[in-house]
């Protein structure tokens, strides 16, 4: 999703300077749009196209089938739980994530978890960039981490990321409705692109 400053919180940042993460979430729970926290900043994000939504829904059914199937002891959640990302005081939206059992919420909020596994965006023209790089290095900065799912909402193209035991990362691109994703850090969870696009 897009980030941009909401024209409200502008002249209060210009005052103020620094939220704390308390009155991002006092601020957060008031709000109609989704907003995340970056170190003393709420950053409000633009609404998603449907197509968008879409892809991020069956994403997430397609995971959720292949978890409960094999008996795994993960969750699977959407876009409404955020991601603490402690060492950078940050508090991001993802679009799914599949979260390590027992869930970690952060101070206790089960609408902020801190121990994501997978997580899963679905890119944009106006996304993309902010997805593949800087979204990405905040994620890797969380120890639990181990796979990132990149979704093209204009192309049949996925794209995962795994991190290695040296912690080095891996690309692997998966183009074409005849082609399958493989989630390797979830059990080689396959996504196949057939079914995941189906909906748009």
């Amino acid at each position: 999703m897009v980030q941009t400053v909401s024209k409200s919180l502008q002249s209060a940042t210009v005052a103020e300077k620094f939220f704390s993460v308390e009155a991002y979430y006092s601020f957060e729970e008031k709000s109609i749009h989704k907003n995340e926290y970056h170190n003393g900043k709420i950053i409000r994000m633009a609404g998603a196209k449907l197509k968008h939504n879409k892809l991020a829904l069956q994403v997430g059914r397609l995971i959720l089938d292949f978890v409960l199937k094999n008996k795994l002891n993960y969750q699977v959640s959407g876009s409404d739980t955020k991601i603490r990302i402690e060492s950078l005081n940050k508090i991001v939206y993802p679009d799914a994530v599949v979260i390590c059992s027992p869930t970690e919420f952060y101070k206790g909020r089960e609408d902020t978890i801190t121990n994501p596994i997978i997580v899963v965006e679905v890119l944009s023209l106006s996304t993309q960039n902010h997805d593949q790089t800087t979204k990405f290095e905040m994620y890797r900065t969380i120890e639990s981490f181990k796979g990132y799912v990149l979704i093209n909402q204009d192309v049949e193209r996925v794209s995962v990321w795994t991190r290695q035991p040296d912690n080095k990362w891996i690309l692997e691109d998966y183009n074409g409705v005849t082609a399958t994703a493989i989630i390797a850090a979830l059990n080689f969870c396959p996504i196949s692109l057939e079914e995941l696009y189906t909906v748009v």
